[in-house]
């Protein structure tokens, strides 16, 4: 349960139980017109803050698309970081292969010349030499191994010579590759810059709008900061004109007690004039005794359970009942109890101890809350016996009777609302 709502409401309420009728029409009129104008900033106040919450929250959206643009950013630097890396990496790599190349095309030439030499020279002097074998008649098998010799070494150095050229052909095949993975890291290197740039200027449209949205928020901020000035010193407006308006019914509590006083000192009067002249006085209207008190028997009930059964929470007198007259011009929202003071005061029912202090109009109050928007009020208490967070069983003392809050009789005042609506107790009294 909403402590306190219920709170708030039964203060409002009782209130208007305590107090008698407003002020002169005029102090009245102003004071509605300045709470009319106070509700009116409040609203006003409010609709701003809402205003407020939702523009941080777009900032907080907008903030939240800014860390994300700036995330991509550093991801598309770290992308570019590494292709740039691996660009040159490539670029080394393919300078130490042209070195190679341009290396190996040299060691070619040079064994190409050297190889059609060495082909001129042993041709010449292999047709030499097998003209002069033959011309010494030596042995023709000796001859044709010698031949056979000639020509495998000048196959071989043949063999080399393709051999190197496809050394060499392989090396171009590779540095084309790695030209042509150069260029692809060139072309992603190219989109990711792009992608980079793209995101920046995603990056600075995201800032102009958090700053935008700073601005408008700091503008609310000391809008709001001025419509709180000004309830503010509507608020202390309000409290001089309520002020003001408990003088004047105080006053008039006054001069109703004083009138009062009149009227019982006249009918003393006659009452004395009556026994001068042996008559009796006009009886007195009848009263009602209230002798039962709660005890544990209605502990742990649920509160609607006790209506027929309830039990008032003094023994005394009720000389004030639910709806009757005041002397004062008001209503009784409640009961009266009359009793001597320092009588003990008992919870009719189970429930929790809400509200324990003194509060003008009331003297010591203390307030039981029993569950489901019931409400028990016990008012003008000589002491308070519980603190506000207490269990309370039914029969339990909670306080003392008296008169404190400026009653003419000691007792107690009793009250039973449910959801701040006032009941009459004694339909909830049992029989």
């Amino acid at each position: 349960m909403n402590i306190q709502r219920h709170f708030t409401a039964l203060i409002l309420a009782s209130t208007c139980a305590f107090t008698v009728q407003a002020a002169p029409a005029v102090s009245q009129e102003a004071r509605s017109a300045k709470q009319a104008e106070l509700s009116q900033l409040r609203s006003q106040l409010g609709q701003l803050k809402k205003d407020l919450a939702a523009n941080e929250s777009q900032k907080a959206e907008a903030a939240d698309a800014l860390k994300d643009s700036e995330k991509a950013i550093s991801e598309a630097n770290r992308v570019l970081t590494n292709l740039s890396e691996q660009r040159e990496l490539t670029a080394a790599e393919l300078a130490a292969l042209e070195k190679d190349i341009a290396r190996a095309r040299i060691g070619i030439r040079k064994s190409q010349e050297r190889l059609s030499q060495l082909l001129k020279n042993r041709y010449k002097a292999g047709q030499l030499e097998a003209w002069r074998l033959l011309l010494n008649q030596q042995d023709p098998n000796r001859v044709s191994r010698e031949l056979t010799y000639y020509r495998h070494l000048s196959q071989a150095q043949l063999n080399l010579a393709r051999t190197l050229e496809r050394q060499l052909e392989e090396l171009n095949r590779l540095a084309q590759e790695i030209r042509q993975r150069n260029d692809a890291l060139k072309r992603i290197a190219h989109e990711k810059q792009q992608a980079k740039a793209q995101l920046e200027e995603g990056k600075k449209e995201k800032a102009q709008q958090v700053a935008k949205l700073s601005k408008k928020i700091n503008a609310q901020r000391n809008q709001i900061q001025k419509l709180a000035e000004d309830e503010k010193r509507m608020t202390a407006l309000v409290e001089r004109l309520n002020a003001l308006i408990r003088k004047q019914e105080a006053e008039r509590v006054r001069l109703a007690a004083k009138k009062k006083a009149e009227r019982e000192r006249l009918a003393r009067q006659e009452a004395a004039r009556a026994a001068k002249n042996g008559t009796k006085p006009s009886p007195k209207p009848a009263t009602t005794v209230n002798d039962d008190l709660p005890d544990e028997s209605q502990s742990g009930k649920q509160f609607t359970a006790l209506k027929g059964k309830l039990r008032l929470p003094l023994r005394g007198e009720i000389i004030g009942r639910f709806g009757a007259a005041r002397s004062e011009g008001a209503t009784w929202k409640g009961l009266f109890i009359r009793s001597a003071s320092g009588q003990a005061v008992k919870a009719v029912a189970s429930g929790r101890v809400v509200f324990a202090d003194w509060m003008r109009g009331f003297g010591n109050l203390i307030i039981l809350d029993h569950g489901g928007g019931y409400l028990t009020i016990y008012a003008a208490n000589e002491s308070l016996l519980k603190q506000v967070g207490d269990p309370i069983k039914a029969g339990d003392t909670i306080a003392t009777s008296g008169n404190s809050g400026g009653m003419s009789d000691s007792g107690v005042y009793f009250e039973l609302r449910q959801n701040g609506k006032p009941l009459d107790p004694m339909a909830w009294v049992g029989g």
